[in-house]
C-alpha cells in the first residue's frame, strides 16, 4: 500500500494536526466521529506479524476529514417518462410510539402485514488482517475484463437515464453515489479503508460504499432526521421514484453540526417524527404515482431479481394481453437494450444490498454508542493486564431497521421489496457481527478456563469482564434481529402476495441458518422451509428447498476442504449439527419427494440434490415407504427429467443394487465385476419398463440412453460405459433379468434386458466417439443442412480410445448381428455401430475377415428388414463404409452393389404382370454377362427386345399391366413392391445409386438407373389408372365402369404406399443426377469464383431438349398429375343429385387423399429443386429444367387443400390440436411459395394465406414464417397476395350467406337459420381477424419493414375500394346488388394505420373515394342500398380519417392514377384477376338455398385454382403450359345463379406462352412492382 507515494510527510503532518488525535495501536479513532473510537472487531488470537505490519501502516496513514462528495464524478441525464405500471394502493401505517434515543431522535413502530425477502449478502465483517490483505488487491478485478467493462457500461447508461444532469453523488443523492461506485476509489479512500476498517472486501464497490456509509452514519450521529431522509430518498429513487418525490434535505454537502442552519430559498426539511399517518400515505401515493410513469428500463430495483423489464413482460404474459408474436418482435427490436438493462439492474441490486449491509456494519461500529476500549498488551493470549469492554451501537442499527420496516406494508410490491431488502441486509450485518462476538467469547472462555487452572487471578478477572461484555453485546445484537427482523418483518412477509418477496424471505432465513445455526437451525425456523415447499410459485419452492440443502452442502464443502469464499468466511459452519434437521426431514420427506416431479425442472434439480444429501448422510436409512423409493428411482429413466435429475436418481438405484455393494472388493475393478454391474443396471431398467401391461414392442428402449449419459456424468462409475469388453461380455452372457431384490423379473424382462444392453452399447459408443473424435466424423453421412454442429473446438486426432473401441466392436459385431437377427429393436441398435468405427482399423490384415463378415451381414439384414429405423441405420452404415480411403472401400462398394441389384431385380419381377411381359424399361437392357445381372435377369435375357427404331431406350414406355391387372393383383404382391421400393428409396437418399448401375447407351447417356425409374413410373401409372375415380356421367355408356375400380382395402393401402415411396425414389434419383451435373460442369460457385468469372460471362442461347434430368423430371410430372387425378368430387361440387355420381367406398376416398397428399409433398420438393429462377441461368440445361409450367400441379394441390379446409376450422376448436394436418398440407405449399416467391403465384399464396388465423396455432406458425420470407423476397408481391386472399374469402363468405326459402318456417327451421346466421357472422369476424394479422406483418412500431410497401399500399387501398364499390360479377356482368360489397371496407380498414401517416396517399384515396361514392349516389338504385352497407362506408371513412362526402356534391375532381392501362393489368397474375366463386346475390334480391350453403361450408368448395380434368383422358406433360395463375376458375354452389353467367369448374384457360409472358411481366394494382426482363435477370 504505497501511501508515501500519495502524500508527503508535510501533508500527513498537517492532516494529523488537523485531526487533533494520534492513533494508537488497536485503538482506531474515527476521523468523522467527533473523537469517538472505532471498534476494530479483530480476533483475539490474531497476533501475527501481519498485524504488526498493519499497525505500522496505520501509523503512516493519515486521517482525512475531507468530504469526497465534491470530488466524485457521475454521469447523469434527464429522466424520461414513458411507461406505465400497475396501480398499487399504499398501505397506511399505524401511528408511531416515540422513544428516547441516544441522539435525541425517536422511531416509531408500525403495523406489518406484508413479507420481506433478501438475497445472500456479499459482504462480511471482522476479517483477519491476513484475509483482508488477500482480498484488498483484487478489489478492482473481481471479474473478467469483458464482463467488468459491460457492467460499467450498463451502470453508466442507467445513471444517464435516471439521474438529472446536475445531480452529484453525496448525502443529498445517495443514488448517484451507488451508481458511481463502480469507479476506482481515490487513493486517500483506499489508505483510510486499509488502515482503519476491518471489513472484508468482496466486490469492486466495497471501498466506495464504505466511504458513503461512513458519511451517512456521521450525519446520523449529528442529525438523525436528515440521515434517515437521505436513506429514504435512496430507497424511493431506487424503485422508480423521481426527484420530485424525494424528501427535501437541508444543510450543506458536508452536513456538519455547526453549519446546519437552513439556508434561505431552500425547501423546508421534513421532520419524520412529526409526520402523521395521512402524511405518510400522501408521500407513498405520490411515489407510486411517479413509479407508474417511469419506463421499465429506467427502474433500478424491483421485486423481480431479473429487473423491471422482465417483471413487466411476465405480467403481460400472465394477463394474456396482446399478441405473442408481436411481443416477440418487440423484444427482438429491443434485444440489445434489454440485455444491457438486465445486466445493469442485476448489478445495481448487488450494490444496493451491499450498501445496506455496510451501513449496518458502520452503524454498529461507528454509531454514537459504539466503543471498544482495552489496555494495551503485547501478547493478549498469554497475559491480560487489564479489562476490556466491547460495546456496539445496537440502538442505532435497530432504529435504521425500524425506519425502513415502516414501508413494508406498502401495497406497491417494488417499494416493499426495496424496504425489505434493506432491512434484511442490515440484519445480516448484525448477525455476522454477533457471530464474531460469539467466536471471541468462545476464545475468551477457553482463555479464562486456562487462566483459572493456572491460577492467574488478574488475567482471569480481566477475561471474565471481557466475556461479560461480549455476552451483553451479543445479546443486544440478537435482540435486534429477533425482535425487529424476525418478529417485526419475517413472520409477516414470508407469506407476502408477491412471489419474489416470499422467495427473498426464504433465502434470508437460509443464510441465517448458516450465520447463526445455534439460533436458527432449529425446528422453530426450519418448519418454514417445509411449509413454503407447497408454494404456488416455483421461485419460492426453489428457495425453500435450498434452505434445507445449504446446511448439508456447507458441511460437505468443509469436509472436502473447499476454499471458502470471502463472503462466507465467518459463517459458523463448525456449529452446524445436521441431526437437528431430522424432525423437519421426517415430516416433509413426502413433499420433498413429490418435488422431484415438479413441473419446473429447476425445482426438480434442487429437490433431487436434497434427497441425495439425505441419502449420503443416512437420513433415509430407516425409510420403508416403497412409494418414495419408487418415485425417486423412476426419475432415472424419465424423459421429462433433466440430465442432472436423472444422474442423481441413478445414484439411488445403484445404492439399492447388490452388484454395487462394497462388500466384494476383491475383484471390484475387474472386467467380470463391471459386467455384473452393467447386467444389474440393465435388469433393473428392464424390470421397470416391463412392469405393466405395455407390449414388449412398445417399450421405449431409447430411455437406456439416459443411463449411459448419467453414468458418464459420475466420475466413480464412468469406466462402466467405456469398458467395451465388459459391455460385450454382459451382452453375450445373456443372464436372466432380476429385480433390485434379486428376484427373476420374467421372460418379457429378459428380452427387454438384452435390448437395453445393446442400446447402452450403441449409445456409449456414440458418446465416446463424440467425446474423442472430430464432430464431422459423426456427421459424415448426414446432409450438412440437417447436421447439428456445435461450437466446440475440433479435435485434431481420433485418439487411442477410439481405436480401442473400433477394434472391440469390429470383432464382436458380425456375431452379434447373427445372434439378434430376428429382433428388430436389437438389430436396429447394432446396425448403427459401424458408423462409429475409425476407418484405420479396417485396413488391418487381421481384421479383414471380420470386416467382410460385417458388410455381408449388413447386406442380408437390409434385404430382409422392413422396419424403417433398421433400414435407415443399416443404409447409413453401408454407405459410410463405402467412403474414405481405407483399404476395404472396394469390398464395401461391391457389397452395396449386390444389394442394389437385388432390389432392382425384385422390383422388376414383382411389377411385371406375367412371364410373357417383357420389361423393356429395365431388364431388357441388362447385359447377361455382367457380374451385376441377377439370375432372374439372365433368365429373361433371351426374351429381351430392342427399342423401336428412332426411339430413345429411356423414353420408350413398356406396358407393365393390362386391363386385368387389378384382377391378378393381390395385397401380398403389392406390399412386396412397396417394401422393395422403400428399401431402394432409403438407399437413394443416402448415396448416388447411379454408381452401381451400368450405362446401356453411351450416346444418349442412358443409365440402367434411369430405365429402372421409368419402369417404376410406368408400373405406378398403370396402378393409379386402375384406382382412378369414375364419374358415371362421363362414362355412362360403360356399364361396368364402376366395377373396374379396385376396392380391396389392403391392395389400395399397399398401392398408396408404393406410390409415395416411388415418387420419393424418382425425386431422389433426379436430384442426384442434377447434383452430379452441377459438379461436373462447375456450376457451383463461391463468391470468389463469381468475381473472377464476371468478365467471362457469355450467354449460351442454345437449348437442350433431351437429357436424363429432363426425362426423369417429365416422368415425375406425369406421375404427379396422375396422382392428383385421383381427386373425388363431392355431390355438392357436381351440383347434381347424388344418384348421378359413382359411389366410392371409404377405402377409395382414403386412398385418393393419401396419394394426393404424397403428390403435394413431392410437388413442393420438385418446385424447390427446379425453381423458376433457373430460367435465367447461363447454362442451357439449368434453363431447361426450370419448372415454369407448374400451374396444373399448383391448381390441383390447391383444390385438394381447399377440399380439406373444413378440417382446419375444426382443428382450431379442438382441445388437442392435430399438428399433422397443417404440417402435411400447408408446410409443403409454404416451402414451394417461399422458394419461388420472386415469380410466385399470388393466387396460390392467397389461398395459403387464408390459414394465418382460425386454422390452429401450428397453421398460423407455418403461414407466418412463410410470410416473413415472402416479405424479405418481394414485399409488394406479398401485399398483392394478401388482397387475393381477402377477396377470395370475402366472396366465398358472401356466397355462403344463409337464406330462408320457406315463407312459413317452422320453429326448427328458424332455429337452424339463426344458427347459420350466427356461424356466418363468426366467419366474417375471422376474416377481419385475418386482415388484422396481414396488416401487422407489414411492419412493427408503426414503421413499415420495407420502403417499397409505402407506395404499394396506396394502390392496395384503392384497389380494395374499387372492388368494394363494384357490382360486377366474375364474368364482368352487372348482376350484383348495388353496394353489396361495401362490407369489404370493414376488412380493408385494418390497414388504415399505415395510410394515415402518408398525407399524399391519404389525399389520393380521399379523391378516389369521393369519386366512387359520387357514382354510387348518382346510381338509380341508390335508394336500395342497405343501411348496413352505408354504415360500413361511413366507418371506413372515419377509420382512415377521410372527410365525408357532402350530400349535395358536384362532380369530383379525381387525382387517382388508376388509369385504363392499370386496369388492364388486372387480367394478369395480379390479385384483381382472382376468380373467386361468384358471390351469391344479396339476400335482399336472390340467395342460394340454406341447404346448399351449409353443404358448401361443410365441403369447403374449391374457390381458386383448378383441378386436373376429370375423366380418363390425361393431358400430355409437354403440352403448351397454361399461365400459372390463369387457372383460377370458379363455380357457384348457389341454385339461384340465373342472374350470372354460368362457369365451368375444373377447366383451364389455355393461353399461349406469349400471352403468359405478357401477362406476368407486370403486376396488377399499380403497386410499383415489375419484373426485369429475362435477359437482364440472367446471371451465372
Amino acid at each position: 500500500k504505497p501511501v508515501e507515494s500519495v502524500y508527503s510527510d508535510a501533508k500527513k503532518a498537517v492532516i494529523a494536526a488537523a485531526s487533533g488525535q494520534k492513533k494508537k495501536r488497536k485503538v482506531a479513532v474515527s476521523p468523522r466521529g467527533g473523537g469517538r473510537k472505532r471498534n476494530r472487531a479483530d480476533d483475539e488470537s490474531d497476533t501475527s506479524e501481519n498485524e504488526e505490519l498493519e499497525d505500522d501502516q496505520e501509523e503512516e496513514a493519515s486521517d482525512d476529514d475531507d468530504d469526497e462528495e465534491s470530488e466524485s464524478e457521475e454521469e447523469s441525464s434527464s429522466d424520461d417518462d414513458d411507461d406505465d405500471d400497475d396501480d398499487f394502493q399504499a398501505a397506511k401505517s399505524s401511528k408511531k410510539s416515540k422513544r428516547a434515543s441516544p441522539s435525541g431522535n425517536g422511531t416509531r413502530a408500525t403495523k406489518k402485514s406484508s413479507s420481506a425477502v433478501t438475497k445472500k449478502t456479499k459482504i462480511q465483517i471482522g476479517g483477519k488482517s491476513k484475509s483482508k490483505k488477500k482480498t484488498t488487491k483484487p478489489t478492482q478485478q473481481s471479474s473478467t475484463s469483458t464482463t467488468s467493462k459491460q457492467i460499467k457500461t450498463a451502470l453508466s447508461t442507467l445513471a444517464k437515464h435516471v439521474l438529472p444532469p446536475t445531480e452529484e453523488p453525496g448525502l443529498k443523492s445517495l443514488i448517484a453515489g451507488l451508481l458511481s461506485s463502480y469507479r476506482p476509489p481515490k487513493p486517500i479512500q483506499l489508505a483510510n479503508f486499509d488502515s482503519n476498517v476491518a471489513l472484508v472486501v468482496t466486490s469492486p464497490y466495497t471501498v466506495n460504499l464504505h466511504s458513503l456509509a461512513e458519511k451517512v452514519i456521521e450525519l446520523h450521529n449529528e442529525n438523525p432526521n436528515r440521515a434517515q431522509l437521505a436513506l429514504l430518498n435512496l430507497l424511493f429513487r431506487s424503485v422508480g421514484g423521481g426527484v420530485d418525490t424525494c424528501f427535501p434535505i437541508g444543510g450543506g454537502a458536508t452536513a456538519t453540526a455547526a453549519a446546519e442552519d437552513d439556508g434561505e430559498g431552500e425547501e423546508e426539511e421534513t421532520d419524520l417524527e412529526q409526520m402523521e399517518t395521512e402524511d405518510w400515505a400522501t408521500v407513498v401515493t405520490d411515489l407510486v404515482d411517479d413509479m407508474r410513469h417511469a419506463p421499465a428500463n429506467q427502474i433500478l430495483l424491483c421485486a423481480d431479481p431479473l429487473g423491471a423489464v422482465h417483471q413487466q413482460n411476465t405480467l403481460n404474459r400472465h394477463d394474456g394481453g396482446g399478441n405473442e408474436k408481436d411481443t416477440n418482435e418487440e423484444e427482438e427490436e429491443k434485444k440489445k437494450g434489454s440485455k444491457q438493462y438486465a445486466l445493469g439492474a442485476a448489478e445495481f441490486r448487488k450494490i444496493y444490498q451491499e450498501f445496506w449491509y455496510i451501513l449496518g456494519y458502520v452503524a454498529l461500529t461507528e454509531g454514537g454508542m459504539a466503543t471498544n476500549t482495552q489496555q494495551e498488551g503485547e501478547e493478549e493470549e498469554e497475559e491480560v493486564s487489564g479489562s476490556s469492554v466491547v460495546r456496539l451501537d445496537a440502538e442505532l442499527v435497530k432504529e435504521l431497521i425500524e425506519r425502513v420496516v415502516e414501508l413494508a406494508p406498502v401495497g406497491q410490491p417494488d417499494v416493499r421489496a426495496g424496504a425489505i431488502l434493506a432491512a434484511i441486509s442490515m440484519s445480516h450485518a448484525v448477525l455476522d457481527q454477533s457471530a464474531q462476538l460469539v467466536k471471541k467469547m468462545d476464545v475468551a472462555s477457553r482463555q479464562y478456563q486456562a487462566a483459572k487452572k493456572g491460577k492467574n487471578t488478574s488475567k482471569a478477572e480481566a477475561l471474565k469482564v471481557r466475556i461479560d461484555s461480549l455476552k451483553r453485546s451479543a445479546e443486544d445484537l440478537q435482540q435486534v434481529v429477533m425482535v425487529n427482523f424476525v418478529q417485526g418483518l419475517f413472520v409477516h412477509r414470508y407469506r407476502d402476495s408477491n412471489e419474489h418477496i416470499r422467495a427473498m424471505c426464504m433465502e434470508s432465513l437460509s443464510r441465517m441458518t448458516l450465520q447463526r445455526p445455534d439460533m436458527f437451525l432449529t425446528d422453530k425456523y426450519l418448519k418454514y422451509f417445509g411449509w413454503m415447499m407447497h408454494d404456488k410459485d416455483h421461485h419460492v419452492r426453489i428457495a425453500a428447498l435450498n434452505g434445507l440443502l445449504q446446511p448439508f452442502k456447507a458441511v460437505q464443502d468443509a469436509q472436502e476442504g473447499k476454499e471458502v469464499a470471502p463472503a462466507d468466511e465467518f459463517l459458523m459452519i463448525d456449529k452446524i449439527d445436521l441431526s437437528l434437521l431430522e424432525n423437519v426431514v421426517g415430516k416433509f420427506l413426502s413433499r420433498i419427494t413429490f418435488a422431484i416431479k415438479d413441473p419446473k425442472p429447476e425445482v426438480q434439480e434442487v429437490a433431487m440434490k436434497v434427497l441425495l444429501m439425505l441419502l449420503k448422510n443416512g437420513f433415509l436409512d430407516d425409510c420403508d415407504d416403497d412409494e418414495i423409493w419408487d418415485t425417486i428411482n423412476q426419475r432415472a429413466l424419465s424423459e421429462r427429467a433433466s440430465p442432472s435429475v436423472r444422474r442423481d436418481a441413478l445414484y439411488f438405484v445403484l445404492d439399492q443394487l447388490e452388484a454395487f455393494d462394497d462388500d466384494n472388493e476383491e475383484s471390484e475393478s475387474s472386467e467380470r465385476k463391471r459386467a455384473q454391474q452393467l447386467d444389474a443396471i440393465a435388469s433393473y431398467a428392464a424390470h421397470a419398463m416391463t412392469n405393466g401391461p405395455v407390449p414388449i414392442d412398445k417399450i421405449k428402449i431409447e430411455v437406456a440412453d439416459f443411463i449411459v449419459q448419467s453414468l458418464r456424468g459420475m466420475p466413480e462409475h464412468r469406466a462402466l460405459v467405456t469398458d467395451w469388453s465388459a459391455m460385450l461380455r454382459a451382452i453375450k452372457d445373456d443372464k436372466s433379468a432380476t429385480t433390485a431384490h434379486n428376484v427373476k423379473a420374467g421372460d418379457r424382462a429378459d428380452v427387454a434386458k438384452q435390448r437395453i444392453l445393446v442400446r447402452m452399447l450403441a449409445c456409449a459408443a456414440q458418446e465416446e466417439v463424440g467425446a474423442v473424435a472430430d464432430e464431422s466424423f459423426l456427421n459424415s453421412d448426414v446432409d450438412p443442412d440437417m447436421a447439428n454442429f456445435s461450437e466446440k473446438a475440433k479435435k485434431a486426432s481420433m485418439g487411442r480410445e477410439h481405436e480401442t473401441l473400433s477394434i472391440a466392436l469390429l470383432k464382436a459385431l458380425p456375431n452379434l448381428l447373427l445372434k439378434f437377427k430376428g429382433d428388430t429393436d436389437v438389430i436396429s441398435e447394432l446396425a448403427c455401430l459401424p458408423r462409429f468405427l475409425v476407418p484405420t482399423v479396417f485396413s488391418l490384415p487381421q481384421r479383414k475377415q471380420d470386416f467382410m463378415s460385417l458388410i455381408k451381414n449388413l447386406g442380408e439384414i437390409y434385404l430382409s428388414s422392413s422396419n424403417d429405423d433398421t433400414l435407415d441405420k443399416t443404409a447409413r452404415s453401408l454407405s459410410s463404409l463405402c467412403k474414405g480411403n481405407h483399404a476395404r472401400v472396394t469390398e464395401s462398394k461391391a457389397q452395396l452393389r449386390k444389394v442394389v441389384v437385388e432390389l432392382r431385380d425384385r422390383i422388376v419381377e414383382l411389377m411385371s404382370s406375367d412371364d410373357a411381359t417383357v420389361a423393356t424399361s429395365a431388364m431388357s437392357v441388362v447385359n447377361s454377362e455382367s457380374e451385376f445381372a441377377s439370375k432372374s435377369a439372365r433368365r429373361r435375357s433371351g426374351r429381351k427386345r430392342s427399342p423401336a427404331a428412332g426411339a430413345s431406350p429411356a423414353t420408350e414406355k413398356t406396358s407393365l399391366t393390362d386391363d386385368d391387372t387389378r384382377g391378378s393383383a393381390d395385397a401380398d404382391t403389392e406390399y412386396s413392391i412397396f417394401l422393395n421400393v422403400k428399401r431402394l428409396r432409403i438407399l437413394a437418399k443416402k448415396c448416388n445409386l447411379s454408381e452401381f448401375f451400368d450405362h446401356v447407351d453411351d450416346t444418349n447417356n442412358v443409365n440402367q438407373l434411369e430405365l429402372l425409374c421409368n419402369f417404376v413410373c410406368d408400373g405406378l401409372n398403370s396402378r393409379l389408372r386402375a384406382c382412378k375415380p369414375v364419374d358415371l356421367r362421363v362414362n355412362e355408356d360403360e356399364e361396368t365402369a364402376a366395377d373396374k375400380l379396385i376396392e380391396d382395402a389392403d391392395v389400395l393401402a399397399a398401392i398408396g404406399k408404393s406410390v409415395y415411396e416411388g415418387l420419393q425414389l424418382i425425386l431422389s434419383v433426379t436430384g442426384w443426377f442434377f447434383f452430379s451435373y452441377q459438379e461436373e460442369e462447375g456450376l457451383v460457385k463461391n463468391k470468389k469464383d463469381l468475381v473472377d468469372d464476371m468478365d467471362d460471362v457469355d450467354d449460351d442461347d442454345s437449348s437442350i431438349d433431351d437429357h436424363v434430368i429432363l426425362r426423369l423430371r417429365n416422368r415425375l410430372l406425369s406421375l404427379l398429375e396422375m396422382c392428383f387425378s385421383q381427386y373425388i368430387l363431392s355431390s355438392d361440387e357436381h351440383g347434381d343429385d347424388d344418384t348421378t355420381v359413382a359411389k366410392h367406398s371409404d377405402e377409395q376416398i382414403e386412398f385418393a387423399d393419401y396419394v394426393q397428399l404424397a403428390a403435394g409433398k413431392i410437388t413442393a420438393d420438385l418446385r424447390v429443386l427446379f425453381p423458376k429462377e433457373l430460367s435465367d441461368a447461363e447454362n442451357p440445361l439449368l434453363r431447361a429444367v426450370a419448372l415454369q409450367d407448374d400451374g396444373r400441379l399448383v391448381g390441383a394441390f390447391v383444390r385438394f387443400i381447399s377440399a380439406k379446409e373444413h378440417l382446419f376450422r375444426e382443428n382450431e376448436n379442438e382441445a388437442k390440436e392435430n399438428k399433422i394436418l397443417p404440417q402435411s398440407l400447408l408446410l409443403p405449399m409454404g416451402r414451394a411459395i417461399a422458394n419461388n416467391w420472386a415469380r410466385g403465384n399470388r393466387r396460390e399464396a392467397g389461398v395459403f394465406l387464408r390459414h394465418i388465423a382460425s386454422s390452429g396455432s401450428t397453421a398460423t406458425s407455418i403461414v407466418t414464417s412463410t410470410v416473413d420470407q415472402m416479405k424479405k423476397e418481394d414485399p409488394v408481391r406479398m401485399l398483392e397476395s394478401q388482397m387475393a386472399s381477402l377477396r377470395q374469402s370475402y366472396e366465398n363468405w358472401v356466397d355462403e350467406e344463409p337464406d330462408m326459402d320457406n315463407e312459413f318456417p317452422s320453429d326448427e327451421e328458424m332455429k337452424e337459420f339463426e344458427e347459420a346466421e350466427e356461424l356466418h357472422k363468426e366467419q366474417f369476424e375471422h376474416l377481419e381477424q385475418r386482415g388484422t394479422q396481414f396488416s401487422k406483418k407489414l411492419g412493427v412500431f408503426g414503421k413499415l419493414s420495407d420502403d417499397r410497401l409505402r407506395p404499394a399500399l396506396n394502390g392496395f387501398i384503392r384497389e380494395g375500394v374499387r372492388f368494394s364499390f363494384s357490382n360486377l360479377d366474375g364474368n364482368g356482368e352487372d348482376t350484383l346488388v348495388l353496394g353489396s360489397r361495401l362490407s369489404f371496407l370493414a376488412i380493408l380498414s385494418k390497414y388504415a394505420s399505415w395510410i394515415k401517416k402518408d398525407k399524399q396517399a391519404k389525399k389520393e384515396i380521399q379523391s378516389f373515394m369521393d369519386e366512387k361514392e359520387f357514382e354510387l349516389r348518382a346510381h338509380e338504385e341508390f335508394e336500395d342500398v342497405h343501411v348496413d352497407d352505408l354504415a360500413a362506408l361511413a366507418a371506413f371513412r372515419k377509420d382512415l380519417g377521410l372527410k365525408n362526402l357532402p350530400k349535395a356534391s358536384a362532380n369530383v375532381s379525381v387525382t387517382s392514377e388508376l388509369d385504363d392501362e392499370e386496369m388492364d393489368d388486372e387480367a394478369s397474375d395480379g390479385v384483381n384477376e382472382l376468380q373467386s366463386p361468384v358471390a351469391s346475390v344479396s339476400s335482399r334480391t336472390s340467395k342460394a338455398s340454406r341447404a346448399s350453403s351449409v353443404q358448401s361450408r361443410a365441403s369447403s368448395r374449391v374457390s381458386s385454382l383448378p383441378a386436373l380434368p376429370e375423366g380418363d383422358k390425361e393431358s400430355p406433360q409437354d403440352s403448351e403450359s397454361d399461365d400459372e395463375d390463369s387457372h383460377f376458375s370458379a363455380g357457384s354452389s348457389s341454385k339461384n345463379s340465373s342472374k350470372r353467367k354460368s362457369q365451368t369448374q375444373n377447366t383451364y384457360d389455355e393461353n399461349s406462352e406469349e400471352e403468359e409472358s405478357d401477362s406476368d411481366d407486370e403486376s396488377s394494382l399499380g403497386l410499383g412492382y415489375s419484373q426485369k426482363s429475362k435477359k437482364a435477370r440472367r446471371s451465372k
